[in-house]
């Protein structure tokens, strides 16, 4: 002690973190690419990650396993697994979600709360296991960050790892890799050889990323949610896709030459006008094998009704998340995109939608040591 302050630690020796607090990016899932055949490839797609509305949630050692705040009851659920998994033993760890987007709306909430937990609780208490450890490179690197030494980002072996933990990426893997460094992420989709393939945690596999981009930073997103309307989910959205009839093998080829011939060279090259119509093309082509269940939905003649007043308004690049109600209308400034919402709140939108303008996001999830 000097002057009544601790020493500091030698380097390499920090003390074991008390608290930690992760934000994760929201997810847009722009269709799927194939499912229902034994001999090819299911669940494959595209999907991009946005930086609001963000998920944050605050994790602390404690005397007990507790979770308190948004989706307090699935937070829990996932710090469980995570205990169960790496045989914690008996950790106390007090979970808050700080913020958080709507459950069941499009934006992918589940996957980032349970990876986010998972990161939390690895990052707590599963330290001083090699397969446990954090990246080796922590630092983040984007120009546009103010990193500090206590943030932590996560490469795709973090993600899939976190995802496999708390049983996220049995269909698309859109959300786990977005988890890791953000971006417009393409996916194959995976084989899936029999009933227990599909849902074994342990040695199931996952679509593997095609690609990902990073989108051009000065371009906005108007985020468009219908209140009160929800997709669907768990048992409802495992008996969904038991009805559907198989994609036809002309979609999946039509939906993956705009996937790779037009939406993935506008991204590289940054070309908005190009990129917008991809968008458009590839979200109305990949909602075609859903329609008989999505027509089901409360809000499915109201989504298409937005997307066309969209598109007249001046955005063609819309499209709506998996199984909505959430819309994206992509725009190539901030400007444009303010001008686009001041013309849906004249025409009364926001009355019943809450619409928000965000950003590309760029980083995936984020992990800070706090105090």
């Amino acid at each position: 002690m000097l002057g009544g302050m601790p020493e500091t630690p030698p380097t390499g020796t920090l003390p074991p973190p008390k608290a930690v607090e992760i934000r994760a990016p929201a997810r847009l899932h722009l269709g799927m690419m194939s499912f229902g055949h034994r001999d090819a490839r299911s669940f494959g797609g595209v999907g991009v990650m946005l930086d609001r509305p963000p998920l944050q949630v605050r994790l602390r050692k404690a005397g007990r396993l507790e979770a308190r705040g948004l989706h307090a009851e699935r937070a829990l659920r996932c710090a469980k697994a995570c205990v169960d998994t790496w045989r914690l033993g008996d950790v106390g760890c007090a979970i808050e979600v700080m913020t958080a987007p709507a459950a069941h709306v499009g934006l992918g909430t589940g996957t980032q709360l349970g990876l986010a937990v998972a990161a939390g609780m690895r990052h707590l208490f599963a330290l001083g296991a090699e397969a446990h450890a954090p990246p080796a490179a922590p630092h983040p690197m984007q120009e546009d960050l103010q990193p500090t030494e206590h943030d932590w980002l996560f490469d795709t072996r973090d993600a899939m790892e976190l995802a496999r933990v708390v049983g996220r990426g049995r269909r698309s893997c859109v959300g786990v890799y977005g988890f890791s460094r953000g971006g417009l992420i393409i996916e194959s989709g995976r084989m899936i050889r029999d009933d227990a393939d599909a849902d074994d945690d342990v040695t199931r596999s996952f679509s593997p990323m095609v690609a990902r981009v990073r989108l051009p930073q000065t371009w906005r997103c108007v985020l468009l949610v219908a209140r009160d309307a929800a997709g669907i989910s768990g048992d409802a959205e495992r008996e969904a896709f038991a009805r559907l009839a198989p994609v036809p093998r002309e979609i999946t080829a039509e939906l993956s030459r705009i996937a790779l011939l037009e939406l993935l060279p506008a991204a590289v090259e940054g070309k908005f006008i190009e990129f917008s119509l991809a968008v458009r093309s590839y979200g109305a082509l990949a909602g075609k094998p859903f329609e008989a269940e999505a027509s089901k939905l409360s809000h499915a003649k109201a989504t298409a009704d937005l997307i066309e007043l969209l598109a007249e308004l001046g955005a063609p690049g819309c499209t709506q998340s998996s199984w909505g109600p959430a819309v994206m209308a992509c725009c190539e400034s901030l400007d444009k995109a303010g001008v686009l919402v001041d013309r849906l709140e004249s025409l009364g939108l926001g009355r019943h939608h809450d619409m928000v303008i965000t950003k590309f996001d760029t980083q995936g999830g984020v992990l800070r040591v706090i105090e």
